[in-house]
């Protein structure tokens, strides 16, 4: 079995699930005593995704100018995010625990999976662009053909509002009510079935 980085949601990403996972690599990368020497450096990175974070910020209102600057900041950020991979593709040595403890988003090894899958991890819940809005990803999970997400209201996480069904291990809710705190849950589909539900994660809206 061959373990490799995922370089997808560097392409057909949002801008805030894009955001959402660098700084979930960060989160997975920092004090790894697997992965001691990151290339880029962890500052490096940082640096990179602040400047992201703030470019997008600035963009929200729109214009050619914001919105060519974002585009650039996340153009070097995608840039590092790309060498980083191919250094977790050495420094890895094809172990997949080491892989998935760097927060990096992975290849499914293999096509097949065996029996039913485990619960799947929800690594992040932050607002998204649009006010009403919720960012949510999870680590991919091998064998997964889907994902099931649903949202509710966090004091009644017994009354599902939302829905979703993804290919990716991401998914946005709109149009939920801002200042609101949701509760939001996945889980993984493979050819034995649906896993568990995660467990709750919650969120206010803004």
């Amino acid at each position: 079995m061959i373990c490799k980085p995922s370089l997808s949601f560097l392409k057909n990403g949002s801008d805030p699930v894009l955001l959402i996972t660098a700084e979930a690599i960060l989160a997975g990368l920092a004090g790894n005593p697997d992965l001691p020497s990151p290339t880029p450096t962890l500052p490096v990175l940082q640096a990179a995704v602040d400047d992201f974070q703030t470019a997008l910020a600035n963009a929200a209102d729109g214009g050619k100018s914001l919105t060519a600057i974002k585009n650039a900041k996340r153009a070097v950020l995608a840039q590092f995010l790309r060498q980083l991979a191919a250094y977790l593709q050495v420094a890895c040595n094809n172990n997949f625990a080491v892989l998935v403890g760097s927060g990096f988003p992975y290849q499914k090894p293999d096509r097949q999976p065996v029996g039913v899958l485990p619960k799947p991890n929800l690594i992040s819940l932050a607002p998204g662009a649009r006010t009403g809005d919720l960012d949510a990803v999870i680590n991919p999970l091998n064998g997964a053909s889907a994902y099931n997400w649903r949202v509710m209201l966090a004091d009644t996480p017994d009354i599902v509002l939302q829905t979703i069904q993804t290919t990716a291990a991401s998914c946005t809710f709109s149009n939920l009510i801002p200042g609101q705190v949701y509760a939001v849950q996945a889980n993984a589909i493979g050819a034995a079935g649906p896993s568990d539900w995660s467990t709750l994660r919650t969120q206010r809206t803004l």
